[in-house]
């Protein structure tokens, strides 16, 4: 079993799936991560940047903020906090529901 992240909040986030993606910068082609505490007072802990190419979206990159990695080093180790937070966000990605992500047409 791999070690629990943890919130600044306070939260502890066994799996992945615990987060909670916001498709709501699809403009931005960006989506958030959440923390699974409604309560949170960082809230967004993260993000997934996406491409449009040839009509349909494309992975480019994800990250979380230095909040929530500083955090996560100073409770469980840099190494060991680094190696679950690359895990967590390969998983977030295969989570993501791509048909939800159109591009965003031109108004005339």
């Amino acid at each position: 079993m791999s070690p629990a992240l943890i919130c600044p909040c306070g939260r502890r986030i066994e799996d992945a799936s615990e987060f909670k993606l916001l498709y709501l910068k699809k403009e931005l082609n960006e989506i958030d991560i959440l923390c699974p505490n409604d309560n949170c007072y960082l809230r967004e802990v993260g993000y997934i940047k996406f491409e449009i190419v040839d009509g349909k979206p494309r992975f480019k990159e994800a990250s979380f903020y230095p909040p929530f990695v500083t955090w996560n080093a100073s409770q469980m180790g840099r190494d060991a906090a680094i190696a679950e937070l690359k895990n967590t966000l390969k998983k977030l990605v295969e989570r993501i529901d791509w048909t939800m992500i159109k591009p965003v047409e031109a108004k005339t």
